[in-house]
């Protein structure tokens, strides 16, 4: 578990930029239509529903939306203020990654990518972007976002919608949590909390290991993590990036990492 702690504590820190998104730096299903044209006009006057966001089968991308690579995992659709959008996530294959003289033994590498677009002008234009990765992984490997937790809200009633996406990363061979990341969007703007997972592991129910508070890790001593490794069941480290957000977003962020932190099942790529 000592290993997993300081291999973890490595990896939040190399992923907390989560690469290849851009953001401030500030850090406290309905029947699919047969086409986009199907969707409502765009009103910033009305408020935003939430039952209008359609989920699309995976094979079902438009015509015209750039490709993203790896597998289609979810692919929604809706409109707000700014037009029609359409949100894809994609997983790759795993792969397998050759032993070397530094790492004797074969590994295996996957990577995640999201893309929010917006049709303006008879095209689309990406609107952001996110892509993350398990690098090298020796163990049981997994990334992917976590079923039903993807979220399309407009918080603020300005009439822009909010995506938020919650996932996790995988490389263990015990029931250590899993790496988790919520990153919520609006535009350019990008809000984050990472943390882990709650895992069953005794005969303690995982719902009892829910914390009711689950920041900050960045304010619990190291040593004392390492003694008491269950202090990171259900936590992440900061909402240091909410701080120029409206408070509503943090709000619903907490909400969400509460509801979606237990891990039901193990999976494996």
């Amino acid at each position: 578990m000592r290993q997993f702690l300081w291999l973890a504590a490595v990896a939040l820190a190399a992923c907390s930029s989560d690469p290849g998104t851009s953001a401030p730096g500030s850090n406290t299903a309905l029947s699919p239509p047969d086409s986009i044209g199907q969707l409502p006009a765009a009103t910033s006057a009305a408020a935003f529903d939430s039952a209008t966001v359609v989920s699309l089968p995976p094979a079902q991308l438009p015509a015209g939306i750039p490709r993203v690579p790896g597998q289609v995992l979810e692919l929604k659709q809706w409109t707000d203020a700014n037009g029609r959008n359409l949100l894809v996530v994609a997983r790759t294959a795993a792969r397998t990654v050759p032993a070397r003289a530094d790492d004797p033994n074969d590994t295996k590498s996957v990577s995640l990518y999201a893309r929010q677009f917006v049709q303006r002008a008879g095209g689309w234009q990406e609107l952001w972007r996110l892509q993350d990765a398990v690098e090298r992984c020796a163990f049981d490997t997994w990334l992917g976002p976590v079923p039903g937790a993807t979220a399309i809200t407009d918080l603020d009633a300005d009439g822009q919608t909010e995506t938020t996406l919650l996932y996790r990363l995988v490389c263990r061979s015990d029931v250590s949590p899993a790496q988790q990341k919520l990153i919520l969007r609006e535009g350019a703007a990008k809000y984050a909390l990472r943390g882990y997972s709650v895992v069953q592991y005794d005969s303690v129910p995982a719902a009892q290991r829910v914390p009711a508070i689950a920041c900050c890790l960045d304010t619990i001593p190291p040593a004392r993590l390492e003694a008491h490794y269950e202090l990171l069941d259900g936590r992440y480290e900061t909402e240091r990036e909410f701080r120029a957000a409206p408070p509503a977003f943090l709000a619903f962020a907490r909400r969400q990492w509460r509801r979606w932190s237990i891990e039901e099942e193990f999976g494996q790529l």
